[in-house]
């Protein structure tokens, strides 16, 4: 492939056709439309993107006798825009190591594609969706990456290789860098965003998405309003941070505790022998939420809030989150991959030592147990093999009544909504 470069004049004027295109058939992404910064990546022989908000156009897929037609240029352009409004390059960062960037490509284009064919976008033949691999549409990337690594599920052939060959979508899409990737230092072809400037675009294309959630024409689809109030509402705590410091005291606690797994080959080639990896302790988690009558409904929509942080939280698996719903009583663990997938009952009295004591009661019993409340609750009064973590709905007051032995935070009511 050729170094990168600037567009020629003719190319430019392509990519600006097929980006008003795109503009026209999803107005709420022309803020990122026009932010991404295009330069010419000769012999890619795709589109691509760094985590810089570059795009990387390959000039015969623009200009010339193989150029694609108009509206399939835009269509793609809005795919890889997708990339990086939808942070997968961030989001890899998360995942078990090693990465299957292939997979992870995969996963991170079927998000991307079902919203696009929802809104009417004319996509290539071809193009991966979440029934490419056996799963629903209106999910997210790391539940359809999971499938794709998990051995025992269908998916499509090769998706947890490499893909040598491939260049996949770019660093921006938390793939390898494509061949000629400029970087985030600064060079005579441009600039490209840094973090705070992509940060603001996203808000801004998250509130064009809820202002077009609705209406007849132009609407938004349903997983990209999910989205924008994921961006317009995030969770108060740190969960990343919070849920590792406990993740590392309880991975010192089950120091040596690794076994040997065939399900991902260890990497060190043996000539003849396939040898087993070590594998470390899976962490649990279980969320117990306040459902009783003195939590109102701006502490429940804080409580959703926080759950849909904890299950972006990193070193945590997707397949050991568990939700109760807790007043009086308590129901039963259940797991829980997305933010769709919780159902709050209840309305009762408040004990939420009862939802504790559910939690810890499941098998395997949780490492860490999360309780969302308004604090108007009594409390265990003595630690149990998990840690308990204390989220308390917009009362300082109350977060000071909480167990000295647990860990408490404060989550302010309305705290996360910011447009």
């Amino acid at each position: 492939m050729s170094a990168v470069r600037v567009l020629e004049p003719d190319e430019l004027r392509a990519f600006r056709l097929a980006r008003l295109v795109s503009a026209e058939q999803m107005p709420y992404f022309m803020r990122a439309l026009f932010a991404a910064q295009p330069v010419a990546a000769p012999g890619l022989g795709t589109f691509a993107v760094d985590a810089q908000w570059r795009l990387y156009l390959d000039p015969a897929l623009l200009v010339g006798a193989d150029a694609w037609p108009v509206p399939v240029a835009g269509a793609v352009l809005l795919h890889e825009v997708g990339h990086l409004l939808r942070a997968h390059a961030a989001r890899a960062e998360f995942l078990p190591k090693p990465v299957a960037h292939l997979a992870w490509n995969y996963a991170a284009d079927a998000e991307i594609n079902d919203d696009l064919l929802a809104a009417g976008v004319g996509l290539p033949e071809g193009v991966i969706t979440p029934e490419s691999f056996g799963c629903a549409s209106g999910g997210i990337a790391e539940d359809y990456y999971t499938n794709l690594v998990d051995p025992s599920a269908p998916s499509s052939p090769n998706a947890s290789a490499d893909g040598d060959g491939d260049p996949g979508c770019g660093s921006g899409a938390g793939c390898p860098a494509v061949p000629g990737e400029l970087g985030a230092a600064g060079n005579e072809v441009t600039e490209g965003l840094d973090g705070a400037e992509a940060d603001l675009v996203r808000r801004y294309v998250a509130q064009a998405v809820r202002e077009s959630s609705g209406k007849e024409r132009g609407s938004a689809p349903a997983g990209l309003a999910r989205w924008a109030g994921e961006v317009l509402a995030p969770p108060t705590v740190a969960w990343d941070r919070l849920l590792r410091a406990v993740i590392r005291r309880v991975l010192a606690d089950q120091a040596g505790r690794t076994n040997y797994t065939y399900s991902r080959p260890s990497r060190r080639g043996i000539p003849g022998i396939v040898a087993p990896a070590m594998r470390g302790p899976s962490i649990t988690v279980s969320i117990v939420v306040d459902t009783s009558g003195s939590m109102s409904a701006d502490d429940l929509d804080a409580v959703m809030s926080e759950v849909a942080g904890v299950l972006r939280a990193g070193g945590v698996a997707r397949d050991r989150v568990r939700i109760l719903a807790c007043d009086a009583s308590s129901t039963t663990a259940q797991p829980v991959r997305s933010i769709a997938d919780v159902k709050l009952i209840g309305g009762g009295g408040t004990d939420m030592r009862v939802g504790i004591e559910a939690a810890n009661a499941a098998r395997p019993q949780p490492h860490v147990v999360i309780v969302l409340t308004d604090g108007d609750t009594p409390w265990p009064d003595r630690p149990s093999r998990s840690h308990l973590v204390c989220a308390v709905i917009g009362s300082d007051a109350a977060a000071g009544r909480t167990p000295s032995w647990a860990s408490t935070v404060c989550v302010p009511v309305g705290a996360g909504v910011r447009v």
